[in-house]
């Protein structure tokens, strides 16, 4: 395997092992459920307080799910380079 190869699937091995670490792990639900629960105390006419806090919630998700694209697409190339490897 190329170095480049090497090192973009250890940055996904990397992310996985974050995604997965129970501190993390914590940390992120207790984020998502305080500001949840400061959305859900807003009053409906405190619009951009609740857009912010909505975009909030969205902006960890969007952390969340780009970080496990890293982690799989990393998985499926060290799957096809080790496809390749063997092949020769």
């Amino acid at each position: 395997m190329s170095q480049e190869i090497d090192d973009i699937i250890l940055f996904g091995k990397n992310a996985k092992r974050i995604l997965e670490d129970i501190t993390f792990k914590t940390v992120i639900d207790s984020i998502k459920e305080d500001v949840f629960h400061d959305w859900q105390t807003t009053s409906p006419s405190q619009e951009k307080e609740r857009e912010k806090l909505y975009s909030l919630l969205k902006a960890i998700d969007l952390l969340e799910e780009k970080m496990w694209a890293v982690s799989d697409n990393a998985h499926v190339l060290k799957i096809n380079s080790d496809k390749i490897k063997s092949r020769k």
